[in-house]
């Protein structure tokens, strides 16, 4: 079971229903503490110390030759389903235009990118239930936000399937008008 780290972070939102009086108020979410970003060789390198019987530059290529044909399918329109793990597919914002015959791909299509959804499939460990279920969840506390010592919160949290103060699953980046992205993750 793995451990991720939350730091507790204050903001200042606006509390209410548009249209009534709303209010300024400070609350406090949770956000992860990201140990770093593993890259191609890191990866290989780790699923080799799971046993396998490839040796990392196997790895490293069998995952290269994945990501040139996954972008070659993306490129064509087509969207890659990783069982387990999700689908990327292409997406494109655009321009809107008043009259359908003034539209054009070309000059309209504002921004073209990939997507990412992660299977939700009742056997995915990416499912948002599995996820919350074998992770262990670590309050990392900042003494001029919350006056307590750190290394009194170090301690793994208990709670490892439930809810813990209204945040469940990947729901903790205070996305009720705390300036979360709606995937739990602020984006900084």
């Amino acid at each position: 079971m793995g451990t991720i780290q939350i730091k507790k972070v204050e903001r200042t939102v606006t509390t209410g229903k548009t249209g009534e009086t709303r209010q300024k108020a400070k609350k406090t979410y949770g956000k992860i503490i990201y140990r770093g970003t593993l890259n191609l060789a890191d990866m290989a390198e780790h699923i080799m110390k799971h046993g396998t019987v490839y040796t990392e530059d196997v790895v490293i290529g069998v995952i290269t030759k994945l990501k040139s044909c996954m972008q070659e399918m993306l490129s064509d329109g087509y969207k890659v389903k990783l069982d387990g793990i999700g689908t990327l597919y292409p997406k494109v914002t655009s321009k809107g235009v008043a009259d359908a015959k003034d539209y054009s791909a070309q000059d309209d299509i504002t921004r073209v990118g990939i997507s990412f959804l992660a299977d939700q499939s009742k056997k995915s460990i990416y499912k948002a239930s599995a996820t919350r279920s074998a992770t262990s969840l670590s309050t990392q506390l900042f003494e001029e936000l919350t006056g307590e010592e750190a290394s009194s919160s170090n301690a793994p949290s208990s709670n490892t399937g439930g809810n813990s103060g209204g945040n469940t699953g990947g729901n903790t980046g205070g996305n009720s008008g705390g300036g979360g992205n709606g995937n739990g993750e602020d984006e900084d």
